[in-house]
């Protein structure tokens, strides 16, 4: 059925009657764009609309579906079917073709979706891990009211919050010999950031001294100008070094674990150890606080926390960890790498400056 025949039809038979656009789209409750639209055949009226419209029209619907009056009835109910048949095939073919594109936008947000869920496991997987064994506790402190312990894990310090059942005032970090204990670890963290909560911690009856490298090999302290001790008061102290090796996780430096022993300044015997300090790069003697006596400070692993400085206080060494020290202590604890690092920038520096 032509869509231009049918509108001209609809209003030739609406101005016969002297009804106005406004005036059918009230009486068909639809509004007057509608109907002008049929008038000018760019759409064809709702199949429901079919009967109210002849009726206002004062036509039979077959009539209005002819796009005429008084028409032969065999004549009139066959092209009625046609005329049915095609404005339905009309509206079947135009609800398809709607229900095609919300599927094809359905299937899209489908997909998108599912990658986003996909991406959402493979993120978590990769940011996200639960980890158990024996591990040394490096250092525990407090922050704003939140207790935090410290350990290594391939490499990386990670911090993790501890909650009241961890027992955190009763963790003791480590033995008379500042060796440091073992603890069963259940941990959950993230791996971007470094920081996770410990689940379960429990103490055990081991520590974690390698023995291997340069054992044996030694070296004696220097007497502390101003302070009149080698370390933490005594008069003769010396490193012995327990273990080296390359940092793997680094660009190579080494890495030591180390003995602080006094000794009879004569016979160099050892009297008492000290100290042990673990997997540093570097240490240095310092009057850190300013107290006359000497304190040790040390070079860490780790960026997160890299100075630690041990000093003795009523008997008992006890360990700070500053995140900053003085620039002249932090360039006597570099490594061989940073220091020949820094002695190749200084080159291109002159180099540069004498090119300019």
């Amino acid at each position: 059925m032509n869509k231009e025949r049918l509108g001209n039809f609809i209003g030739d038979e609406r101005k016969a009657l002297g009804l106005t656009q406004k005036d059918l789209a009230a009486r068909l409750h639809v509004t007057d764009k509608a109907v002008s639209k049929w008038e000018r055949g760019l759409s064809y009226p709702d199949v429901t609309l079919l009967e109210p419209l002849a009726a206002v029209l004062d036509l039979g619907v077959e009539e209005l579906m002819a796009c005429r009056r008084q028409a032969v009835r065999e004549e009139k109910e066959d092209e009625t079917v046609k005329n049915l048949l095609a404005l339905s095939g009309d509206n079947l073919r135009a609800e398809r073709s709607r229900s095609r594109k919300k599927l094809a936008v359905l299937a899209v947000l489908a997909a998108l979706l599912l990658a986003a869920a996909a991406g959402a496991v493979w993120f978590y997987l990769e940011t996200f891990a639960s980890e158990q064994g024996l591990y040394s506790i490096e250092w525990k402190e407090t922050i704003d009211g939140v207790n935090y312990i410290y350990v290594e894990r391939e490499g990386q310090l990670l911090r993790l919050k501890c909650g009241e059942e961890t027992g955190f005032d009763g963790i003791t970090l480590r033995n008379e010999y500042g060796e440091p204990w073992n603890f069963q670890l259940h941990y959950r963290w993230n791996r971007r950031t470094c920081q996770g909560v410990v689940i379960s911690c429990e103490a055990t009856s081991m520590t974690s001294m390698s023995m291997a490298g340069l054992a044996g090999s030694m070296i004696g302290l220097d007497t502390m100008p101003g302070t009149d001790d080698e370390l933490f008061g005594y008069p003769c102290v010396f490193c012995e070094y327990a273990n080296v090796y390359q940092n793997r996780y680094g660009k190579g430096e080494e890495v030591y674990s180390c003995r602080f022993w006094s000794c009879d300044p004569e016979t160099w015997e050892k009297e008492k150890r000290l100290l042990t300090v673990d997997d540093c790069f570097a240490f240095a003697q310092t009057d850190y606080d300013q107290d006359g006596v000497t304190e040790l400070a040390v070079r860490t692993r780790w960026e997160m926390k890299p100075y630690i400085l041990y000093d003795l206080v009523d008997g008992e060494v006890v360990e700070t960890w500053p995140d900053t020290v003085e620039p002249e202590l932090a360039e006597r604890l570099l490594t061989a790498v940073e220091r020949q690092e820094q002695w190749e920038r200084e080159l291109a520096r002159q180099s540069a400056e004498a090119d300019g």
